[in-house]
Parts: structure tokens; sequence; C-alpha cells
């Protein structure tokens, strides 16, 4: 998983992008209870908190280092995401940002039905395929998770990327792949999503936003790919010549 450093790093960037898109979607669904998913150091969780959140819960595998914390450690409840999460309670909101990568495809089923279990306001994003990053077990495509939440009866609304798009105070991962999941049954919250988004239509849910093209996409780097990708079978085609007598 990331280690330390990481955190480090960017950390000061993760809790300025928390502390920016977090706070108006608390007061638009009037979130007074709150679980984090995949907390890491909790910087969201803590945003919340400075918003004026007081009832809240952060999960994270037995690898996290609850020293780090930014929140009280007696709040955290070590999990397998792998596995249903029983935490015997809902919340108004269940946050999990970067995290569903690092579980393996085939318990994808299995966290967001966790994740709907735990409340009918789901902020979720994912890395998409060749994001890249520590541990990612599985890159998929937003429009991938889209089914997994509605089929659950979760329909998704883009109130973050429209709004924070060019912010540059924010990860470009939160930027590019946060989506708002709603439990369509709850009603007030629906309708709150809907008027802040207009639409329920969402004209373009798969983006790679351009910071992260940038940051893979050179000439140089995709000429390097080419021929390491290439290689193989160039090698093979020698051997076989030079096995035939062939110049």
């Amino acid at each position: 998983m990331y280690p330390a450093e990481w955190h480090q790093v960017y950390g000061d960037t993760t809790g300025e992008s928390a502390r920016r898109i977090l706070p108006p979607l608390l007061d638009l669904f009037g979130t007074t209870s709150l679980v984090e998913i995949g907390c890491g150091n909790a910087h969201w969780t803590q945003a919340a908190i400075d918003a004026g959140v007081s009832d809240y819960c952060v999960v994270d595998g037995r690898w996290n280092d609850r020293d780090q914390l930014l929140v009280d450690s007696t709040r955290f409840y070590e999990a397998d995401l792998a596995l249903p999460l029983r935490l015997e309670r809902r919340f108004d909101m269940a946050l999990c940002l970067e995290v569903a990568e690092h579980v393996p495809q085939d318990s994808a089923d299995v966290l967001v039905q966790s994740l709907c279990d735990l409340a009918d306001v789901v902020v979720f994003g994912a890395a998409i395929p060749f994001q890249g990053g520590f541990g990612h077990l599985n890159e998929q495509w937003p429009s991938w998770w889209r089914e997994k939440f509605e089929c659950r009866g979760y329909h998704p609304h883009d109130l973050i990327r429209p709004v924070h798009w060019e912010d540059r105070a924010i990860h470009y991962w939160y930027r590019q792949n946060a989506f708002v999941y709603v439990n369509k049954a709850n009603y007030a919250a629906s309708r709150a999503a809907a008027d802040v988004g207009g639409s329920d239509r969402i004209v373009l849910f798969d983006a790679v936003h351009p910071e992260k093209f940038a940051e893979i996409a050179s000439y140089d780097g995709i000429a390097m790919k080419r021929l390491v990708a290439a290689l193989p079978r160039w090698v093979a085609r020698r051997v076989k010549a030079m096995v035939n007598g062939e110049t």
C-alpha cells in the first residue's frame, strides 16, 4: 500500500482537496454523520469535522498507521474491504475515494454493497485504467462502477467534476473520477442532487483529465512503450531466422 512518504508528499493537497470539495456536499445533503472507507490519514473526515460533523467513523485495513490519523483513533474500524463490512448502523454519507482499485475485481460487488449498506449518499471515485499507483488491483472506468451502483438503486450525479475540473489545488484524480451516488428511494437526497446538478443525464461519464494525459502521453514515452511492447516479437523473429540460417 502507499508508504508513509507518499502521505507526507501528497497529504497537504489531499487535505486541501477535501476542504474544497466536501463542505458544499455536506450542506447540500444536510449531512450530520459520515463514514470514510479506506481513510488513510483521514484527511476527508477531518475536513468534515472542520465543517461541523461530529458523528463519524473511519475504516481502513490492518496496515493503517493509526498514529498518523488526523482524527480520534477510537473512531477507527479495521476491516478487509474485500469482505462484507458490518458496522451495524447507517450514516448520512459514505466516502470511498481512490480506494476501490485496491480491492480485487472479484470483490468489487462486495465493496459496492457495503457502501450501499452504509449510506443513501455515497461519494465514490476510483482509479481509471492506466492511472497507476501503489497496489492497484482493479483499475476500471467510472461506467464500470456505475452499473454496480445502479443495479442497487443508486443513481450517479456529476456534482464534483464540473465544479472543480480546473482547480489545481485539488488532486487531479478526484477531479477526474469522483461522482455522488444517491439512493433513488431517498426522495429528499435525490431531489437535492438533481436540483444542483441540473439534468440527470451525464453527457461524458468516462474521462481522462488533461493533467493525467500530459503526465503519461509524451511522444518519447509513447515511442518507448511501443518499442518495449514490440521487442519480444522482434527477438523471436530474429531467433527463428538464425535457427533457419537466414540473415
